[in-house]
């Protein structure tokens, strides 16, 4: 069952609610399947600072595409419930959602798996929110 994920029900929100659950989260987007960022949150003094626009659209096509292809091998070992990068500077999760793609990135932290878990449930509940309408 394909599900499309009416816009109008709360990008902004969305993206809100996950900033809010941790103090070290830098930046919150919703990318759409080009790689363009249909809604973003973002700190001032963040990591969106130290990108240039062509980096940062490079960055959001690079998750994408990244997200697009991990679905090449859903039927051998089934769909991905997040992506985790850690770097030296930030963590990236990647979720999907319906047609789209969440990006969140956070300072590095001991709490990884904890932080991912917050943020799925988060998706998770407004999934079911939005199924249910």
């Amino acid at each position: 069952m394909t599900v499309v994920y009416d816009s109008a029900f709360g990008f902004e929100s969305l993206c809100n609610d996950i900033a809010d659950l941790d103090e070290n989260i830098e930046l919150v987007a919703v990318l759409n399947q080009k790689g363009r960022a249909v809604e973003i949150k973002v700190k001032e003094e963040g990591l969106d600072r130290d990108l240039t626009p062509i980096k940062r659209e490079m960055f959001f096509m690079q998750c994408v595409l990244k997200a697009s292809m991990h679905k090449d091998q859903d039927d051998e070992f089934g769909r991905i419930k997040c992506s985790v990068v850690e770097r030296e500077r930030f963590t990236i999760f990647s979720f999907d959602f319906f047609n789209y793609v969440i990006v969140v990135a956070s300072r590095p932290l001991l709490y990884t798996m904890q932080l991912k878990n917050s943020i799925s449930e988060k998706i998770a509940n407004i999934k079911k929110v939005e199924m249910l309408q």
